[in-house]
């Protein structure tokens, strides 16, 4: 028995999404032409944080024309298959295995999702927290890889193109714990027990680690003031 019960389950998933929530702001402007979401780290640690077990933070970008239908689309998601189209920032790690470790192992050499073995980070944007300082990161082997933050900078910049006929643009900031393509590394790396195919089925019993809203909010184009629209209120 574990103790818990749909209630406290419920409380705790409630609490992390705020915890979510809180963790960031968007910021929407349009500077020549061009649509810049900006997204503010103000959690305390880099965003996402934790085990890169799948984790990634991305932007859904959707441009409206003045009648309201969708006119192009970046980081759109499939819900029912939870496959992201990746032309879209996306915030995350990408670990890798040296020929060293290959040699030891048997793997082969490049990116991998073995979180227990890597030696190697091939690619790490994740937003700095407040007070970032790229020494002090890098004294303890934390800084970003493949990707450049400024001393105190804990917020990052994207740009898209706005589509000729796109009168607004409304952008979402989403946070998945464990991607299709992680769960499926996990069912099938696993060849010594069931271990994986239990996790991946439960993974898909429990709705595939059901993206979650940070930010949203939405900007009419053509020079127009950003309409108030953060799920924090801001």
């Amino acid at each position: 028995e574990t103790g818990l019960s749909d209630g406290t389950v419920a409380l705790a998933e409630q609490r992390a999404d705020a915890f979510l929530q809180a963790a960031s702001d968007l910021d929407l402007s349009e500077v020549d032409g061009q649509l810049v979401a900006r997204v503010t780290n103000w959690s305390g640690h880099k965003l996402p944080t934790g085990y890169p077990e799948g984790r990634r933070i991305w932007l859904n970008v959707r441009f409206l024309d003045a009648s309201g239908e969708l006119v192009g689309e970046h980081g759109a998601y499939d819900w029912s298959t939870a496959t992201l189209t990746e032309d879209t920032k996306i915030y995350e790690v990408t670990m890798g295995i040296s020929e060293t470790l290959s040699g030891a192992t048997g793997l082969p050499v490049g990116e991998t999702m073995h979180i227990t073995v890597f030696d190697q980070i091939l690619m790490d944007n994740r937003i700095p927290p407040v007070g970032f300082i790229n020494a002090a990161f890098e004294a303890i082997n934390a800084q970003p890889v493949a990707y450049t933050y400024d001393d105190g900078q804990h917020w990052d910049d994207s740009v898209f193109e706005i589509p000729a006929n796109a009168a607004q643009a409304v952008v979402t900031v989403y946070h998945q714990t464990s991607t299709r393509e992680y769960m499926e590394f996990l069912r099938d790396a696993n060849v010594t027990d069931d271990k994986g195919q239990i996790a991946y089925d439960q993974w898909v019993m429990h709705g595939r680690s059901a993206p979650v809203i940070m930010d949203s909010g939405m900007i009419e184009l053509g020079g127009a003031e950003p309409v108030p629209g953060d799920v924090n209120g801001d």
